[in-house]
Formats: structure tokens, C-alpha cells, sequence
């Protein structure tokens, strides 16, 4: 079911919140983990229920496990052989489903083979339970999470707002709120909070996500086609997709956070205005945050501690070091990123660029450590270092949003076609109705709102949005300060910026663009 839907808005929405908080009153919490399990249940096989019974394996598979290694923690090599025993069944379940054609189709572009395979669909969802109870496990093993039943194991997988497509998040962040009692008080206060928190990112998706989509996709469906892409809309394409990709993905988790705080549970964020970041490495800290916070902990840090160990066991030098324990891990984790994203070139091709990205950004960083001591960047340099960050992610989303590398290099090749700067002026609107009915308006209104704005977060700072937000709350400070209250007149703007979101709704439901990974 998706949140942009109006069977999830006028029906299961209102019924679920008013069931969850009947059973709250009845102080039946046993009661209230079924319900939010069946309800998940409903929420995810809406259109799909043929998906069900592997949600549930997993669930069943990975609980068991879990438990098998809390009764063994700190046995040693029996703990973990469990460990190893889930993560391998986990990524072989996700390989199968997500990997296997693209494998099969990779091997045979060799013309070493000639094998066929039925076409396998993906199961909603499958990347993202999978990497919460890969982490679940292993955080199982290190003291961190407990099982507590399967009940409410199955609530902390299951639990709907987040369960499509994030954020990710850890046992100690959840369900903890759920045994202190919090989640069971202020209904009122709750569910008007997550129901701003959603209507803010109703109208990202819907306004303006799909708004700047509409303008990017035929350039991308154009160069698909072999058609050669000039200056002007080589650059539409890949700034009106950045827009869309941001807007889908961010409006996507303000709504996720904003159900799952109608039921009384603060979620962590994903999101914290990542295109004002001044680097790429500050890039990846603030965008799809609980995905990196996993590859972090799970991937790049134990790939980082034994490089590090062999670099020091050798001896080497300050940038031999470097290229061993920070460039070959940093390359590693963001090729398992690009490849997590989608089975695709494209996918692979986006994350060793970012990788690539991210080293010299961190080579330069290590270059200039004592001369940034001494000699700080200024505001120049500081703006400078943004649009430069800016320009990078732009060119980057082109490989990402194409359907194959031939199409993102003809977009490439367009963007640096610098012979058609001169056409420039042709390609404008001639009357001030073709100007309203172009891409100008919303790239304008999207720019506008992320530069000058607050986040979704720092606009309702007052209500703690997100659970780690006091980590950031004077990060990236907006220009146009504004707090929303409870008041009359922010009462209408956030009714005024519900309807449009489902005035832009009714044009037509589209997929959240992460349900496809």
C-alpha cells in the first residue's frame, strides 16, 4: 500500500490510528503488538500478499537465530557460527531475488555461456528488513538488542510506517519506547505532530517530486533512445531528477516518521538538508542516514580495522597507509552501496564514483589538516566548497537515474556541450503561460526550499521530530527561521500544504522511487 494512496489516507490510516489508540486506552499492550502486526500485515500485502510468506520466514528465521545467539553470547566461536549462519542466509535470500538475472544476463554477455532463468520479482521491501535484522543480529551478539519475545520481534520488523522503505532502524531505538510506556500517552499531541510531519511530506513527494520527474524522465527516456541531448536539457535532466530523487526519498521518510509518530514512536531520521552539505563526505552523513549509519557500522569499520592492523604491521607511511585503510575500504563499502541500490551497471558505476568522491575528499582533508588549524576556510571558501559538493552529486544522479551507461554519458555529454550555451534563449518560454507550465517553476520552488528554508525537522524542533535530533539541532541553520506551533494560523498552512499534496495526489499515484531497491 503506498502512503500516496487514497485507500492508505481515508481508510486504513484513520482506522488503524483509532484501533491502536482504543487498545491503548483499554491498556491492552499485548492486545496492541498483535494489532500493529496484522495491520502491517494488511499494509504490506495490500497489493502484493503473495509477498507474505517470505516476510514471515524471514522473520521467523532471523528471531530464531537471534535467540540461538543470546543463549550462546560469549561462547566464542559458537556465537559466532550463528552470527555468520544468519548473515549468509540473509544476503543469500537477498542475492537470490535481487541479484540472481542480473548475474545470469552478466555471465552471459562473456559468450562463454547461453544460460536462461525464469525473470524473478523483487519482494517489496526485501532490502530493507533484510539489512534491519542483519543488524539486529549482530547487534544481538554484542549485547546491544534482545530478542523479548516473537511478538515483539515481529512488531519491531513489521511496524508499517517504516517497513517499505525505511529509515533503518536499531532495536534500542524503538522498542524500548514501547516497554517505558511513553508510546501509550499523549495521543493528541502524537498524532498532530506526525500528522504535520506527513503533510509535509506529502507535498515534497507530490508537488514537487513528481512535478520535477515529469520534466527529467523524457530527457532520460530520449537518451535511452539514442537521441543526442543538447546543453539545456542535459542540465534540466539532471537537476530537475537531483529534485525529484531528494523530494521522493526525503518526502518518503517525513511520512514514514510522521506515522509512526501518530502511534506514539519517534523513528530515527533520514534526512537532514544533505544538498547544503560542503563536502561529500558531510554529503553522506546527512543523506539516507540510517542506510549509511549501517554501512558504517556493518561494513566500513570491519573492513577498516584490519587493513589498518596489516598497514601498521607493515610499517607504512602516512599515504600508503592511507590508500590501505581508507581508500580500498571507503571504495569497497560504497561499491556494496551502489550494488545494494539496484542490479545494475548504472548502480556499480554511481557507487565508485561517489567512492571516488569520498577519498579525495578525505586525501584532501588529510593534505590540508594542519593548514585548516591554522587557517580556516572562510565564507567564500565555504560557499565555494557547497557549489563545488553541489555540481558533484548533480553529475553523479545522472548515472543513477539512468537506465544504462550509454544514457548517462549522452546526458554527460550534453551538460559539457558548451557550442549550445548560445541557444540558450531560444529555449525559454515566449509567453508568461509556457513560462508557468515549465520546469522553471519547480526548480525554483525546489532550490527555494532547500536553501532558504527549514528541514521538516527544524521546522517542528520544539516536538523532538526524530529520535536523535538533539545531535543536530543547530546544524545547517535555514535563513527563513521558521517553527511551527500550534496555533491558528500555522493550523491553515498546514491544510493548505495537505491539499495540495493531494491535489497533485489525484493526478495519478506513482511509486515511491526507493521501492525499487
Amino acid at each position: 500500500m503506498l502512503f500516496n494512496s487514497l485507500e492508505y489516507l481515508f481508510l486504513f490510516l484513520p482506522l488503524a490510528v483509532a484501533g491502536y489508540w482504543i487498545l491503548v486506552r483499554w491498556r491492552k499492550q499485548q492486545l496492541t503488538y498483535l494489532f500493529l502486526i496484522a495491520a502491517s500485515l494488511v499494509f504490506y500485502g495490500w497489493h502484493a500478499p503473495q509477498n507474505i510468506p517470505l516476510l514471515l520466514a524471514s522473520v521467523g528465521f532471523n528471531y530464531l537465530v537471534a535467540r540461538g545467539i543470546e543463549r550462546r553470547r560469549g561462547a566464542g566461536l559458537a556465537t559466532g557460527a550463528l552470527v555468520a549462519l544468519g548473515i549468509t542466509v540473509n544476503v543469500a535470500a537477498l542475492a537470490w531475488f535481487k541479484y540472481a538475472n542480473f548475474f545470469v544476463e552478466t555471465v552471459n554477455l562473456t559468450g562463454a555461456t547461453a544460460w536462461s532463468l525464469d525473470r524473478i520479482a523483487l519482494p517489496l521491501a526485501i532490502s530493507f528488513y533484510t539489512l534491519q535484522q542483519i543488524a539486529f543480529l549482530v547487534d544481538t551478539s554484542r549485547g546491544e538488542a534482545r530478542t523479548e519475545g516473537l511478538i515483539r520481534y515481529a512488531t519491531f520488523v513489521l511496524f508499517f510506517p517504516r517497513l517499505l522503505a525505511g529509515p533503518i532502524v536499531r532495536h534500542r531505538e524503538v522498542m524500548p519506547q514501547f516497554a517505558s510506556g511513553r508510546a501509550f500517552r499523549f495521543a493528541s499531541a502524537n498524532i498532530v505532530v506526525g500528522s504535520v510531519l506527513f503533510a509535509i511530506g506529502l507535498f515534497k513527494r507530490t508537488v514537487i517530486a513528481d512535478s520535477a520527474g515529469a520534466f527529467a524522465t523524457p530527457v532520460y527516456d530520449a537518451a535511452k533512445a539514442g537521441a543526442e541531448i543538447g546543453f539545456a536539457d542535459g542540465w534540466l535532466a539532471a537537476i530537475c531528477y537531483t529534485l525529484q530523487l531528494y523530494f521522493d526519498f526525503s518526502g518518503y521518510s517525513d511520512m514514514a516518521i510522521g506515522c509512526a509518530r501518530m502511534f506514539g514512536i519517534v523513528i530515527p531520521m533520514n534526512f537532514f538538508s544533505p544538498l547544503k552539505a560542503g563536502s561529500i563526505i558531510e554529503y553522506w552523513r546527512r543523506w539516507h542516514m540510517t542506510l549509511q549509519r549501517f554501512i558504517l557500522t556493518y561494513i566500513y569499520q570491519p573492513l577498516v580495522l584490519p587493513l589498518a592492523r596489516v598497514s601498521a604491521a607493515q610499517g607504512l607511511g602516512k599515504w600508503p597507509n592511507f590508500w590501505v585503510a581508507v581508500a580500498v575500504p571507503t571504495i569497497l563499502a560504497f561499491l556494496i552501496s551502489g550494488l545494494w541500490h539496484g542490479a545494475a551497471f548504472t548502480f556499480i558505476l554511481w557507487g565508485l564514483i561517489h567512492g571516488v568522491y569520498v577519498v579525495v575528499n578525505e586525501a584532501w582533508r588529510t593534505f590540508r589538516r594542519k593548514d585548516r588549524r591554522s587557517n580556516p576556510p572562510g565564507p567564500w571558501d565555504i560557499a565555494g566548497y557547497r557549489v563545488l559538493t553541489l555540481f558533484a552529486i548533480v553529475f553523479a544522479n545522472v548515472m543513477f537515474r539512468a537506465e544504462t551507461v550509454g544514457s548517462a554519458t549522452a546526458i554527460w555529454a550534453g551538460m559539457v556541450r558548451l557550442k549550445d550555451i548560445g541557444s540558450l534563449a531560444a529555449w525559454l518560454p515566449a509567453t508568461p503561460a509556457g513560462l508557468l507550465a515549465g520546469p522553471i517553476p519547480v526548480m525554483v520552488a525546489g532550490i527555494a526550499l532547500l536553501a532558504l528554508f527549514p528541514n521538516s525537522q527544524q521546522l517542528l524542533r520544539r516536538y523532538r521530530p526524530v529520535f536523535d535530533f538533539a545531535d543536530w539541532r543547530d546544524a545547517a541553520r535555514p535563513i527563513i527561521p521558521l517553527a511551527w506551533r500550534p496555533t491558528l494560523a500555522w493550523a491553515l498552512g498546514t491544510g493548505l500544504i495537505l491539499a495540495a499534496g493531494l491535489a497533485f495526489m489525484l493526478r495519478g499515484q506513482t511509486q515511491f522511487i526507493y521501492f525499487n531497491f
